[in-house]
């Protein structure tokens, strides 16, 4: 027992000195902790907590926080590009700077903030919940919710700024995108119209993952470029995971989207079909029935009775 924690508290020496004294960086136990409460609440404790509530009208408080998640993301994005992404970052080998450069110690800081985000995404669920939209908190969804903040923690400890940063920098600008189609949604339904777009998220989130596999995988090559292993393989691992994940959700939503307009026109068209021979069927029983009245009448072309027939005996 003592080797393990002497063991533990090596590893948590290994890492970076420049954040150990931050808010959640002592430990990997406070993240940790959070992800529990937060599946606690979404599987078991909000779903019985609301079963005999109505559903809450948060339009109002959801319109704000996607917004402001777009204005942070917006930030993040902004200032990972200008501080190494857009200027002086090399996209085939950036070791990470663990200097009190000005910059380096910034970019530790933006890192360290786009961490913190992910417990303030937590929110995503919670509003599902508290509006009884359980049908769209999917397995993904809460997996996505729940890996991401541990794994960041191990980004920022150990590895903040350089190539580690890729993916942060990435996942800032898609989720600019994602919280504007949320917040668009949220404003209601004379905004509908204007998110056709909504289907390309997938696909960005998709190609998002593509980017930090192969920007992780080519390190690989360059035995000159000093990256930690760990790290490199964890990036690798999680894309991979997700690419997987999301690629599994787009597809099986297409196919599903793709099989109820099917079902739709099919329906649409035998209500089409079966009106017009329910109509025939009726007239032509009805033209049945008078002919036995009819003595004058020798010829009645079925296809023109639409009105009652006025000639009787």
């Amino acid at each position: 027992m003592i080797n393990f924690t002497q063991h533990y508290q090596d590893f948590l020496d290994n890492g970076d000195p420049r954040v150990a004294s931050w808010p959640m960086m002592d430990s990997p136990m406070k993240a940790i902790t959070l992800v529990v409460m937060y599946l606690g609440f979404v599987k078991v404790v909000g779903p019985a907590w609301m079963r005999d509530q109505k559903p809450y009208e948060l339009r109002i408080p959801m319109v704000v926080y996607n917004f402001l998640l777009v204005a942070i993301s917006t930030w993040i994005f902004f200032n990972m590009g200008m501080l190494g992404w857009f200027t002086k970052y090399s996209w085939r080998c950036e070791p990470i700077d663990y200097s009190n450069n000005p910059d380096a110690v910034r970019m530790a800081e933006i890192g360290w903030f786009f961490y913190m985000t992910k417990f303030i995404e937590f929110a995503d669920t919670i509003f599902f919940i508290l509006r009884k939209k359980e049908s769209q908190i999917t397995s993904l969804h809460v997996f996505h919710h729940s890996l991401v903040p541990i794994t960041l923690w191990f980004g920022i400890k150990y590895g903040p700024g350089g190539y580690n940063s890729i993916f942060a920098f990435l996942n800032s600008f898609v989720h600019m995108w994602m919280y504007l189609y949320y917040g668009m949604s949220a404003l209601g339904p004379s905004f509908q119209k204007y998110l056709w777009w909504k289907k390309y998220l997938t696909l960005l989130q998709m190609v998002q993952f593509i980017l930090v596999f192969t920007f992780m995988f080519q390190l690989t090559f360059f035995p000159t470029c000093h990256v930690s292993k760990p790290l490199l393989a964890l990036n690798v691992v999680q894309a991979i995971i997700f690419f997987g994940l999301f690629l599994n959700f787009y597809t099986g939503s297409y196919k599903r989207t793709k099989r109820q307009s099917k079902e739709k026109v099919e329906t649409t068209s035998s209500n089409s079909t079966n009106g017009y021979k329910k109509e025939d069927q009726v007239d032509n029983e009805y033209v049945r029935r008078r002919k036995t009245s009819v003595h004058k009448l020798k010829y009645i072309d079925v296809n023109y009775v639409t009105e009652p027939v006025t000639i009787s005996a």
